[in-house]
């Protein structure tokens, strides 16, 4: 490391991805699973959405189904696990807490992605201040990373992706000079580029622009690639020759719609089970909408049937109400949720699943208050759901939960709409009942 005396030099990006991360975390507590393939399961054990790299040498594809691919699974040794959310969140926390005490500034991009702001007056090499972000990460938590350090973010990710496929670099990748950058970019095609779709790969093809080299050289005429790309082109462009255009914070911009939807665990016919369900849908999206410190004016509630019932009818409904006064607060909007679902709901109809979406999204700094509106959002609820947020996120979700959405109900009587979770591993990090136990001779 450097002297505390040495000269400022300019702070590069670093983007640091969680290696296979749903996996590497059921391996973090079961070491058993080490060099075996596995399977992550979507909600209701559905399909494949996450694979280690074993599975994917197998032949495991994303998206499997679970019920179509269970022979295969068995031939070929996949061991397939549910999706552990409170698990992988926890640790998720874990690694961004790592990465704040390892830089000044860093930015969540996913809950296995960050960016983080790295200087030359710590470490003289990025490359060796790549390998003490990874060293660190592994030794605290035991999940594996690839980091890529670049003078931008669009660099950056590129330099982690060659970082985690290429192992000559052993999950660390830092651009140094301009001849190493352009070797890496020649071999990259246009559509892997962060930010460039396939509209834009199309349009780029037609200009016989195929690699991330290609597409860096258009610097020489500027005029050209904003008339053709526009300014999130050219930015881009700018990007690749080094230039920093997305400033830290600027990726992720606040949500203008919030959806929660699930499918059940088993059909439910009941209307108290729907609302229940609803219930818990809302005050999952309510909390969404406080995290992004905003308000919504707009609430529908979709409900859909099971349309093989009844062929030529009806198997979706959806309705939906407004607040002249935007809220985020849970009880008025479970209020107004449930009522939706007692105006939709028909009586001996199958129902499969149920979401709920908050639209019409602002600041909450940005509310134009009414007088004479009953579902005023006031100071006190907002105090009283930051308060319900904080117990939430220090003590697990649902830790503290609204009694119309069911959760507080003993675990034989839960409601069937649940999902299933068939190969869930224990919540290690957030039960006390499901604490990993070590026996000693």
């Amino acid at each position: 490391m450097k002297s505390s005396s040495t000269k400022k030099s300019p702070t590069a990006y670093a983007m640091i991805d969680c290696n296979n991360f749903y996996a590497s975390c059921e391996r973090v507590f079961d070491p058993t699973l080490l060099g075996k393939p596995i399977a992550i399961l979507s909600n209701n054990d559905g399909c494949v959405i996450a694979r280690s790299q074993e599975a994917k040498d197998v032949g495991v594809p994303m998206g499997a189904p679970e019920f179509k691919y269970r022979k295969f699974f068995k031939e070929h040794g996949v061991i397939i696990k549910s999706s552990n959310y409170a698990l992988y969140g926890e640790m998720s926390d874990r690694v961004m807490d790592i990465l704040n005490q390892l830089s000044h500034n860093i930015e969540v991009y996913s809950i296995d992605e960050a960016f983080a702001l790295v200087s030359t007056n710590i470490f003289d090499d990025l490359n060796e201040y790549g390998r003490y972000i990874k060293n660190t990460i592994q030794k605290w938590t035991g999940l594996p990373v690839s980091v890529g350090i670049a003078s931008s973010k669009t660099l950056a990710k590129i330099a982690n992706g060659i970082a985690k496929k290429k192992t000559a670099f052993n999950g660390v990748l830092a651009f140094s000079n301009e001849d190493q950058i352009d070797t890496h970019l020649e071999d990259l095609p246009i559509q892997k580029i962060w930010g460039i779709g396939s509209g834009m790969t199309v349009r780029l093809n037609r200009y016989n622009i195929n690699t991330a080299l290609d597409l860096k050289r258009t610097i020489s005429n500027k005029k050209w690639v904003r008339k053709n790309l526009h300014v999130t082109g050219l930015r881009t462009v700018l990007e690749l020759n080094g230039m920093p255009c997305i400033q830290m914070g600027e990726a992720l911009d606040k949500r203008k719609g919030i959806l929660t939807s699930r499918m059940f665990g088993k059909p439910i016919y009941e209307l108290h089970h729907l609302q229940e369900a609803v219930s818990t849908y809302v005050s999952r999206a309510a909390e969404k909408l406080r995290a992004q410190e905003s308000v919504a004016s707009l609430l529908h509630v979709t409900l859909i049937g099971d349309k093989y019932s009844n062929l030529k009818g009806q198997y979706k409904y959806s309705a939906g109400t407004s607040l002249k006064v935007p809220t985020a607060h849970t009880p008025t909007l479970i209020h107004l949720a449930k009522t939706l679902v007692s105006h939709l709901y028909l009586e001996n109809t199958k129902y499969k699943k149920a979401g709920v979406s908050l639209t019409g999204i602002v600041p909450n700094t940005e509310v134009q208050m009414d007088l004479f509106d009953p579902h005023l959002y006031t100071q006190q609820q907002f105090k009283l759901m930051k308060c319900l947020d904080h117990i939430n996120s220090k003590f697990g979700r649902n830790k503290a939960a609204f009694a119309s959405t069911g959760l507080h109900k003993e675990k034989n009587h839960r409601n069937k709409w649940l999902m299933n979770q068939n190969y869930l591993s224990n919540r290690y990090t957030t039960r006390w009942d499901e604490l990993m136990v070590v026996k000693t001779n």
